[in-house]
């Protein structure tokens, strides 16, 4: 694969992930469903993946940018696997779950197989691309450009939902804190 097909698979993977995000959105608002303490940690840990992404379209592929995927991708995964072990068994008369399950699956089981795609797609990058000259002027696509502008917007619509559900105190699990 040349250069210019890695660079749009990165920014493709960006796309993805904040797809992800934005369907985070609909189930929220659409569903009226506002998310979990533990939800927003995934949520900021998809931000860290797409920041690492984002790294690369700017400043060329290092394995620095691929490192800070996976260590995003891995802490988040432990919040996902620490609400799924919540939800696996619950007490008797609880719900089986957190929230509109979407294919079957609850958001935070979907969250684990994201992480498990983005570390994969980062160990693949890794193997295919060579790292670049720290004087490398390369300009980004308009696409890439595009990509990475709806990535903000995502983020600063994530920032300024947590804050209305959060506002400056912490997150508290069922409503305002006490």
């Amino acid at each position: 694969m040349n250069k210019t097909g890695l660079y749009l698979a990165n920014s493709g993977a960006m796309l993805i992930v904040a797809s992800v995000l934005m369907g985070a959105f609909i189930v929220q608002f659409g569903f009226n469903e506002e998310p979990c303490p533990l939800c927003l940690l995934q949520r900021m840990g998809m931000l860290g993946v797409i920041l690492g992404l984002s790294l690369n379209t700017w400043f060329g592929f290092r394995k620095e940018h691929f490192g800070l995927v996976i260590l995003a991708a891995l802490i988040s995964a432990v919040f996902s696997i620490r609400q799924i072990l919540l939800h696996i068994c619950p007490a008797p008369g609880e719900p089986t779950g957190y929230g509109t399950a979407v294919m079957g699956m609850h958001l935070y089981s979907w969250a684990v197989v994201i992480y498990g795609a983005c570390i994969l797609g980062s160990v693949v990058f890794l193997f295919i691309t060579k790292e670049e000259e720290k004087d490398t002027k390369r300009k980004p696509l308009t696409v890439e450009t595009v990509i990475f502008y709806l990535v903000i917007l995502i983020t600063l619509a994530n920032v300024v939902s947590a804050f209305f559900e959060c506002h400056l105190g912490p997150c508290c699990e069922n409503g305002p804190c006490p």
